[in-house]
Order: C-alpha cells, then structure tokens, then sequence
C-alpha cells in the first residue's frame, strides 16, 4: 500500500520553505483538481488463502512373515563358499612360499651339481687312466660293435612248457577258461 502513495512533492523539505521551489506563498497548500477528482483507495479487506488440509498417504506395510528356507540354505552356502575361498588362498600361500623355498634349494644344488660334474671328469681323465693302464687298454674294432635295429614294432613270444594236444581239448580248455572269467566278473 505504500508503494501506491505518489510523493507529490519535488523536495522534502521538513518545514524549511527556502528549498521547497512549488511554495505558493500560502500556509495551507490548496488541493489541486487531480487529487480532489482522485478517491483515496480503501484498504481491501485481507483475503486468507483456502489451507488444504494435509491428508497422509496411507501405507501399506506388510506384516513380517517368516524367513524362507531357501535364503537361509542360499546365505549359508555363501558363507561356506567364503571360508573355502580364504582356505584355498591360505593354501595357495603356503604352497607358494614352500615353491619359493624349493627353487632357492634347487639353485644350490645345480651349482654344486656343476661342481661335482668338474670333480669327477677330473679324476677320470683319459690320459690318467692310460697311464694307468698301460698299454693293454684299446678302442674297440668294427667287428666288436653290434647295432641293434629298433624300428619293428615290440613284439612278445612266451616260450614255456605248454604241452600240445589236440586242437578240440585246447577249444574245450579255453571254452572253459572264458566261462569261468565270466562268473568271476559277476560275483
């Protein structure tokens, strides 16, 4: 409402007419047509806004029901998963560690290995062993050499004290042998 009042004045002057430049002369300003024709406005009667009321939501809860087997099988199983997992880790590091060990001691031994190789061609030197010898030491001749020819298939023939008969006791024999396999496959 106060920003509807229009300041007709050009200066406020707080009683000091020397600054006020629209001084007519008189102590009483008369009123100008503009104003008179011009109503004062009259307060609008204060308009309370229409509160809603809040209304909750109604919530459906459900009632808490019993645990289903199959989540307590299923958790339990995951946990069980678990504890092997870390088992299987624990193993793995062990393992590891005992793999680390053993290639450390496998380098020790090559290297002494070497050392033991140097050692004994030492002691078996040729030249040691002719002396040694004498002249009775000679390389073999052509005529002492033998090659075996391994390209045959490996074949075996069992030379025994087998007795030959005839041809229809050995088929009643062997007859006999596949029926006792038989019933000894089935007991």
């Amino acid at each position: 409402m106060a920003s509807r009042r229009r300041n007709d004045r050009t200066y406020d002057t707080y009683g000091s007419v020397a600054y006020a430049p629209a001084y007519d002369g008189s102590a009483v300003r008369a009123p100008r047509r503009e104003e008179e024709q011009r109503r004062s406005p009259r307060p609008e009667p204060r308009k309370r806004k229409q509160t809603q009321k809040l209304t909750r939501t109604q919530v459906q809860v459900r009632e808490a029901g019993q645990v289903a087997p199959f989540a307590v099988v299923g958790f339990l199983a995951v946990a069980v998963f678990a504890v092997l997992l870390l088992g299987s880790y624990t193993q793995l590091t062990v393992e590891y560690n005992e793999m680390v060990g053993l290639k450390k001691q496998l380098s020790t031994l090559q290297s002494e290995h070497a050392t033991l190789n140097a050692q004994y061609e030492k002691v078996f030197d040729m030249d040691t062993l002719q002396q040694a010898v004498g002249d009775t030491m000679v390389r073999p001749t052509s005529d002492q050499m033998v090659y075996i020819d391994l390209s045959e298939p490996d074949t075996v023939e069992v030379f025994g004290n087998a007795k030959e008969g005839n041809a229809l006791t050995n088929a009643v024999k062997s007859i006999g042998d596949m029926l006792d396999g038989v019933i000894e496959y089935f007991r």
